[in-house]
């Protein structure tokens, strides 16, 4: 899905939001919750209720007690919010855990780099991993707009995401463009930059 209908379709979340905040809504939360799985159910619950229930004690509840918690459908959309916003910034990991559960998953396990240890990759190794990850439609490629004193090799590790990515470098030059142009964020072109990165999708 590209990034611009990911984000028409958080705007709707979004609306609905503001909705269901004010009004109860008519979804059947009993019906709603069959098509969550428990470890779901567990996540959902643990993102609205983070001072009350910790991962662990959430583990050792049946699913009956799970659904229980769980009060309006408009906590299950301020979940499906959160997970959406976040699938949207998600770049991919290279964690030797994480490499390992990729190539297990896409059963590729014969493929060379699934037995190079990642500490040893080197750049054409990571360029083959990230070609693969295209392949199987786990990642994509989008770009967003840093300051410019981010470099390219730090896109990844900015403790601060950009709020927005984009499908095309031309989207994102428009968008850089409307940034410098506006009076609101006081901007020259000297201080920010584009750099394509690659997303979970």
């Amino acid at each position: 899905m590209k990034i611009r209908a990911h984000k028409r379709i958080l705007l709707f979340l979004k609306d609905l939001q503001g909705f269901l905040m004010d009004n109860q809504g008519d979804l059947k939360l009993p019906e709603l919750l069959k098509h969550y799985t428990d470890s779901e159910l567990r996540e959902m619950i643990h993102f609205i209720y983070q001072d009350s229930w910790s991962k662990n004690a959430l583990g050792f509840m049946e699913r009956k007690a799970l659904e229980e918690l769980i009060l309006t459908d408009y906590q299950v959309l301020l979940w499906t919010i959160h997970k959406f916003e976040a699938q949207m910034t998600a770049s991919p990991e290279y964690s030797q855990d994480e490499i390992d559960s990729f190539f297990k998953r896409t059963q590729n396990e014969m493929h060379y780099l699934a037995s190079k240890p990642v500490t040893e990759w080197d750049s054409y190794d990571y360029s083959n991993y990230r070609s693969l990850m295209v392949k199987t439609g786990t990642t994509k490629k989008v770009y967003a707009i840093f300051t410019s004193d981010v470099l390219k090799a730090d896109v990844y590790a900015v403790t601060t995401k950009p709020s927005y990515f984009f499908d095309t470098r031309a989207e994102a030059e428009t968008e850089l463009s409307n940034i410098i142009a506006s009076d609101e964020f006081k901007f020259t072109a000297d201080d920010l930059v584009i750099h394509s990165l690659w997303l979970l999708t």
